[in-house]
């Protein structure tokens, strides 16, 4: 072997080595900001979303640290063998569904010795749920690819579909057809912009029923009318002035306390995602509002 190849194998070790050992300080500052939770503060919903919109790291990636990061947590030997630059982020990942702290030692020694191939075989064994990653990756212009496991029933309830739209459009249906006519339908009925559109077109000429004091259930037709004024999205805004993009787990919040007077009128009402909610209810507790 020659100098220059000499050379360069060994500057390919040594980043490759630092390449780990800093995938490790990125684990553990994500973990500390999580136990900080200035996640929120900084108008990000987790450690996924963080990773995807303020560090630009790929799906997988960001799916990986959230998920040895969530594990880490009962398992900290994992995050360590990160840290030290003995397991890749990856790595880690794939032995994340199997390991406790009972069979640490084993995993995480199965994971520095085994073939990425024959340990994902291995974990799958052991937990037939620890499936591969999944992802809609693109494949041309307007077309993507999508992989998904899905297990017997649904595999079942798509050749029944497929029967259904075959009937429906008068030729066979692909799966590619059964997947953006579910997708299509169940968006139809279950989006809930699209449901407080229609209920704001049969209750157009209706009255609406005075909201009484106290904690009581929000009407759908209030829900409804929260989501068209605002959309299905947390309302929190950071400093910044940029708003949380989160539009799943949300809460209707009250603006004005139950407790102090607030009612159940649409103008009162906010959504707020789990972790924003929480966030608000941290920094201004509600409590009954006493004598003056």
């Amino acid at each position: 072997m020659n100098t220059q190849a000499k050379f360069l194998d060994a500057k390919a070790r040594r980043l490759a080595k630092t390449l780990l050992l800093t995938e490790g300080e990125v684990l553990a500052t994500l973990m500390e900001m999580s136990r900080a939770k200035v996640f929120a503060e900084l108008n990000y919903a987790n450690i996924f979303e963080y990773c995807q919109k303020a560090l630009g790291f790929s799906e997988a990636q960001c799916f990986h640290f959230q998920k040895v990061a969530q594990v880490s947590v009962v398992v900290p030997q994992l995050k360590e063998a990160v840290v030290r630059g003995e397991l890749s982020v990856s790595k880690a990942r794939r032995i994340a569904p199997v390991i406790t702290k009972s069979n640490q030692a084993e995993w995480i020694s199965k994971a520095k010795t085994m073939k990425q191939k024959d340990l994902e075989k291995a974990v799958t064994e052991v937990n037939p749920q620890a499936r591969p990653i999944e992802r809609i990756r693109p494949v041309a212009k307007n077309v993507s690819e999508l992989r998904v496991s899905i297990d017997d029933e649904t595999d079942k309830n798509l050749e029944v579909l497929k029967d259904l739209l075959s009937q429906k459009l008068k030729r066979p249906a692909t799966l590619s057809d059964v997947v953006a006519w579910a997708a299509k339908e169940t968006r139809e009925k279950y989006d809930p912009e699209r449901r407080a559109e229609r209920s704001r077109k049969l209750s157009l000429g209706k009255s609406v029923l005075a909201a009484k004091p106290g904690r009581n259930p929000i009407p759908a037709s209030v829900r409804h009318e929260v989501v068209r004024q605002q959309g299905a999205q947390c309302s929190f805004k950071s400093r910044d002035g940029r708003r949380c993009e989160q539009r799943r787990w949300l809460d209707l919040h009250h603006v004005r306390p139950v407790a102090r007077g607030g009612l159940n009128y649409a103008d009162n009402l906010t959504f707020l995602c789990g972790q924003h909610h929480h966030s608000v209810h941290e920094v201004v507790p509600l409590r009954p509002a006493g004598p003056k």
